[in-house]
């Protein structure tokens, strides 16, 4: 069955902050980390994964920070801390404006162990993340670039649903990134980006005050 379908990146498109670092700030300030030995650890993993080519040393460094908190200090995380502070004014208006019919869709490199509280303030039928094991270790591959495209594609065909092209919608902050998944529709966004391409909107978003 063809449905309109809006897909949004996190960072920088839903939020105005990369989620990651400011995780890391909120370990900080609620002293779960040492942020020198953090960094060190984090310096590290960027020189390992240079010279071996190899992004998932760096990020499975990155979210290593995760298994410092519970879920609930995860919850809160986006609830309380990045909600409503970091979150674009206009993106919840956007969001609000949907009907019931349209099948919203969060698809993000963000760690699926936070992102999906995204979904208890706005009801996305579907949350797409990084997911990780038991471990904190990447196990299905950063959802990136045209990986975002593979997990979209498995959700809508595990539902018989079928991408309305030119009703459907998508943003993100990163043409490079995100050109895989902004290029499932016809109508594309990207916020706050300085990138003019032709068949690309661009719109200024602000942060919540």
């Amino acid at each position: 069955m063809k449905r309109k379908v809006v897909l949004y990146d996190f960072d920088k498109t839903v939020v105005d902050c990369e989620s990651i670092v400011e995780l890391y700030k909120y370990a900080y300030k609620n002293k779960k980390i040492n942020i020198f030995k953090s960094l060190l650890n984090l310096s590290a993993a960027y020189i390992k994964a240079k010279l071996n080519s190899d992004f998932t040393i760096m990020k499975n460094q990155m979210v290593s920070v995760i298994k410092y908190f519970t879920e609930d200090e995860l919850q809160d995380f986006v609830t309380k801390y990045l909600y409503p502070k970091f979150f674009f004014k206009e993106f919840e208006d956007e969001f609000s404006s949907y009907d019931d019919d349209s099948i919203k869709i969060l698809c993000s490199a963000s760690a699926t162990n936070y992102l999906i509280y995204v979904g208890e303030l706005f009801p996305f039928d579907y949350i797409i993340g990084t997911d990780l094991d038991n471990d904190y270790k990447l196990c299905r591959g950063n959802n990136k670039k045209d990986i975002k495209v593979k997990n979209i594609n498995e959700i809508l065909e595990r539902e018989g649903i079928e991408i309305d092209y030119e009703n459907s919608l998508a943003y993100s902050d990163s043409y490079k990134d995100d050109k895989y998944m902004l290029r499932m529709v016809k109508n594309r966004f990207l916020i706050n980006s300085k990138v003019n391409k032709k068949a690309y909107v661009n719109l200024t978003w602000h942060r919540n005050k």
